[in-house]
């Protein structure tokens, strides 16, 4: 484990405040390339057309883009340094905003979706390990501030792009996203430079190591991998397909529709800000979390298979109570290593196992339902799923090992 000196408590802004700016705007920007566009999708067809492949292709780009992040992004940081990871993350956002504001086609369109996208998988995978780095006292604090933040970037976006194009293009409403990365690079840059030296992870001398961190042979590693991923597949499968399954099954408008998914998303935000705290008190019993979120999602997809029609309100917002996975697997990045640089491994494996899975599932539920022809058995399969997989994750962190310790024991 850390140092007890380095781990001492102090005050959240103690000498921090650049780096707790930076971390803010970076996770205020990291999902608004996800939310902002598909809103504009009428406006953008009135200036050139967007046909059904090109928007299919849209939304697959981001689960494959933070797969990406999670492969490449600690063999970056090893080369140059957590801050410059960082800067190289809102630059990529920068520009792909700029190119997508700019663009002239759907290929253009689809270049500065990627480029952005590429950039919020760099800081998926660094915002853990950055959080050790500079808040290893206040580790839970910290993840539900930028966690509260990014499920506001989520849902803030897809609510003011109308209004925004109205007022000033669509280019201007895909434009203004691009502001807020672009602050990011002062507090960053600035960070940089106090870091000159700051090349590679270093972590505490009291803590043992590993030569290298291979992930993949850690239980817990796949455990946290296995939560990230259920709550992954959950919310693209939900944000895909959940105002079809809602006008088809329950009889909603297209209105009701994208507000019960509005209503999904939103229960986000508070179980983003109590569930890191929560984990960290639960210690050991953290792994109690997975099981609570395994009754919500078979309460939520039973709800919407036996009453579609009656509580539908209620059966989305128990079913996005159970992606409190999603934070939880974020706090549990750092709960389960024992340094920064062990965070970063994990946090990039879990992302890997995470967003592949949801890259792989999502259209596999669009082949289920053009097989079928209704959507009961794709409700199944994404409740048996969610529940399957979370058992062995349960069990596995029910050990209350840190990837550490797992990896020091196969030496």
């Amino acid at each position: 484990m850390s140092s007890p000196s380095a781990n001492a408590p102090r005050a959240l802004f103690a000498g921090r405040v650049l780096a707790f700016t930076g971390i803010v705007l970076v996770a205020f920007s990291m999902r608004a390339a996800v939310a902002a566009l598909s809103p504009l999708i009428p406006q953008v067809n009135q200036t050139y057309e967007l046909n059904t492949t090109a928007i299919g292709l849209l939304g697959s780009i981001a689960p494959l883009s933070f797969a990406f992040g999670g492969i490449v992004t600690p063999r970056i940081e090893k080369r140059i340094g957590l801050e410059r990871t960082l800067i190289v993350a809102v630059l990529f956002m920068i520009v792909g905003h700029l190119i997508r504001a700019a663009s002239v086609n759907w290929q253009t369109l689809s270049l500065g979706t990627l480029l952005a996208l590429v950039g919020m998988g760099f800081a998926n995978v660094a915002m853990p390990p950055t959080v050790r780095k500079y808040f290893p006292d206040k580790v839970s604090t910290m993840t539900a501030i930028y966690m509260s933040v990014l499920s506001v970037s989520a849902f803030l976006p897809a609510l003011i792009a109308v209004p925004v194009a109205d007022a000033v293009t669509w280019r201007g409403s895909l434009l203004q996203w691009a502001i807020f990365p672009l602050i990011a690079l002062v507090p960053w840059v600035l960070e940089f430079r106090s870091h000159r030296k700051d090349t590679h992870f270093t972590a505490p001398e009291a803590a043992p190591q590993v030569k290298r961190v291979h992930a993949w042979r850690s239980p817990t590693a796949w455990a946290v991998g296995i939560v990230l991923a259920v709550s992954s597949v959950t919310g693209y499968a939900m944000y895909a397909w959940m105002p079809l399954i809602l006008i088809d099954i329950a009889g909603a408008t297209p209105a009701e529709a994208g507000a019960i998914l509005a209503l999904f998303a939103g229960v986000g935000l508070p179980l983003a800000f109590v569930t890191p705290g929560v984990a960290k008190r639960m210690g050991k019993h953290a792994h109690w979390l997975v099981t609570i979120s395994s009754l919500f999602y078979l309460v939520g997809y039973l709800g919407f298979l036996l009453s579609p029609q009656q509580g539908t309100w209620l059966w989305a917002a128990i079913l996005g109570t159970g992606c409190l996975e999603f934070p939880l697997a974020m706090v549990l990045v750092n709960l389960r290593t024992e340094n920064v640089r062990s965070s970063m491994a994990l946090s990039g494996f879990a992302q890997i196992v995470a967003y592949l899975s949801a890259a792989a599932v999502v259209p596999m539920m669009g082949l289920i339902f053009s097989a079928t022809s209704n959507w009961t058995d794709v409700l199944i399969a994404l409740l048996v799923l969610s529940v399957a997989a979370n058992v062995p994750a349960a069990l596995i962190l029910r050990r209350n090992k840190t990837v550490d310790a797992e990896l020091l024991a196969k030496n």
